[in-house]
């Protein structure tokens, strides 16, 4: 298993991962399958072009990509001590072996690269007990459950927020 920054050249495999994260756990992600399914190759490649402080990690088992995780740096000059941790998704018959633990470390040491970048925060579905858990075991620490946060289908969910600190 190699974990990677992912490049333009990744485009078509991370938009057919994204998709289907979207479509198989809509209530994990903020964007819907709606609204990406569209999205062109120019604007996904624009997404996975090289930044110096934002990214699109990639898990690949031989050359088949299985898990993503973003990490962004907020843009506002009063937030850019922080960067947020999203779209985290590794397929279902790969789960379970520690991909995503690997994915968001390396998020994780990218975002403690970046000048400046102090923290880093992210949401998850408060139902997604395996997800928080993740999380929680690499530091980060909820402030707060946001209620009726998503709603999906005429349901709503709540999130979990959680941020993590860097020493120093």
């Amino acid at each position: 298993m190699r974990i990677r920054l992912l490049n333009p050249n990744d485009a078509l495999s991370f938009q057919s991962l994204r998709l289907r994260a979207l479509t198989e756990a809509p209530t994990s992600f903020a964007s819907s399958y709606e609204e990406e399914v569209d999205r062109s190759i120019d604007v996904i490649q624009n997404q996975l072009a090289t930044r110096d402080d934002r990214g699109i990690f990639g898990a690949l088992d031989g050359e088949r990509l299985v898990g993503v995780a973003g990490l962004g740096r907020e843009n506002l000059r009063k937030l850019s001590h922080k960067a947020f941790l999203w779209g985290v998704y590794v397929a279902p018959d790969m789960r379970g072996s520690g991909i995503s633990r690997r994915l968001i470390t390396k998020a994780l040491d990218f975002a403690k690269s970046v000048p400046g970048v102090t923290q880093v925060n992210l949401t998850a579905n408060a139902k997604s007990t395996a997800a928080i858990k993740v999380y929680a075991s690499l530091g980060f620490q909820e402030f707060g459950l946001e209620r009726h946060s998503l709603m999906v289908g005429g349901d709503v969910y709540d999130e979990v927020h959680m941020s993590l600190r860097f020493a120093g």
